[in-house]
Formats: structure tokens, C-alpha cells, sequence
């Protein structure tokens, strides 16, 4: 996972929020009427995917096509309807997500909360709850996290299923094809290299960046 800059709110989603959010508050906080049929954040799931290039904000594995009707791209909702109904069109609790990922997290939402792919704040970014192990290619907490925020990043990749078999072979593999083609270069050359693969959203960026920085942190590079 890495943070996503989410853009400015488009056209459109506030004139939804004021005409349908009342009939989600209504129907789960106070139990009035039947669940309501409306789901026009889907209208803005292409803006969403442009963010990222049609990556998934969780898993980021390219979510644009179909293996086993499990990537198609949809809409998630960060802080789930059930819990956070007012939420519904609220542009800032919308990420990009593959079917996998969004029916993993499904309504779940712990105590501490999930970490957010898009979060505006700079210290809830998951580039500080999360580091790579080179060599399983598992995603892990970050180091230096302790008590609750620890808890949240470990609970964040056990509901979204960030180390899944099948997600963790592929990442390793883009991983390990990146640093393979990182140490082919000269040594001056290095850096550019980095900063050309990894200026654009691409599959598993956010597991290269970790690796990037942990072999800085070493003087490997």
C-alpha cells in the first residue's frame, strides 16, 4: 500500500450527498424505512481510478480487468455505510479498490480503524505504518510502531488480505524484478532509475519504495 492523493472533490458528489445521504442516516441510525437502492459513488469510480491508474489503493495490484471475477475496480467505502451512514457521499470516505479487496474488508471496521490509503494527514499515510520484508515479500508494520497503531496496521493487512498467497508471489516477483534491474546500473545512474519507475502509480510501487528506502537507510545504495 502507498498514499494516493485523492484530488480535488469533483462536480457532482455534493449534490448527491444532499439529496440521498439522509435516507443511509436514516435507515441505520434510527431504523426508518427500507436499505436504500441508490450507489451513484460508482458514477465516480473512472476518477478515482485515474488517481492510480486503475490500481487498487489496497492491494495495488491492477484492478481494470477480470481473473476469476475477483478485480473488477469498485468504489469502497473507507469507513463502512453501517457505521458511518452521514459518510455515504462524502468524497474523502471513497478509495479506488478491486472486488478482492473490498468484499475482504466487507463492513468490517476495528477499534483502531484501518490505515487509509488516502489520508490527508501526513503521520496516518501508510508510509509510516508499513515497511517490506525482502525476503518473504510480506508487507509488515512498520519498526517503530507500538500499541494502537501497530494493532491497526497488523488488522489492516489480516481483513484486506495483503499477504495472501497469490498477492504476495506477485508482488515479490515485480519487486524483485525492480531491484534486479536497480543493481544492473552504474552507480550514479541508480537514483534516476529509481525516480523514473517510481514517479508514476504502477503495480506494487508501494512494496519498491519500502525496499528503496530500507537499502538507503543500509548505504546499500
Amino acid at each position: 500500500m502507498r498514499w494516493v492523493d485523492r484530488g480535488p472533490e469533483p462536480g457532482g458528489v455534493d449534490g448527491y450527498a444532499q439529496q440521498f445521504t439522509q435516507g443511509w442516516v436514516d435507515y441505520f441510525r434510527h431504523d426508518i424505512g427500507g436499505r436504500p437502492t441508490d450507489s451513484f459513488w460508482r458514477e465516480f469510480r473512472e476518477a478515482l481510478g485515474n488517481r492510480s491508474s486503475d490500481i487498487c489503493w489496497y492491494c495495488e495490484r491492477l484492478a481494470d480487468g477480470v481473473v476469476g471475477d475477483m478485480l473488477l475496480p469498485t468504489v469502497d467505502h473507507f469507513r463502512p455505510l453501517y457505521r458511518f451512514p452521514e459518510l455515504a457521499y462524502e468524497w474523502t470516505n471513497w478509495i479506488f479498490s478491486c472486488r478482492e479487496c473490498n468484499q475482504s474488508k466487507d463492513n468490517k471496521w476495528p477499534e483502531q480503524g484501518y490505515v487509509d490509503p488516502s489520508a490527508a494527514d501526513e503521520q496516518e499515510r501508510p508510509e509510516r505504518y508499513f515497511d517490506y520484508d525482502m525476503l518473504t515479500g510480506e508487507i509488515i508494520p512498520h519498526r517503530d510502531l507500538s500499541g494502537d497503531a501497530r494493532r491497526k496496521a497488523e488488522t489492516t493487512i489480516t481483513d484486506l488480505g495483503l499477504n495472501q498467497r497469490w498477492v504476495l508471489w506477485h508482488r515479490q516477483i515485480r519487486t524483485t524484478r525492480f531491484l534486479v534491474k536497480l543493481f544492473q546500473r552504474r552507480v550514479n545512474d541508480r537514483e534516476a532509475f529509481i525516480d523514473r519507475v517510481l514517479r508514476q502509480p504502477k503495480i506494487f510501487h508501494g512494496a519498491m519504495g519500502m525496499a528503496v528506502a530500507q537499502m538507503r537507510a543500509s548505504g546499500e545504495i
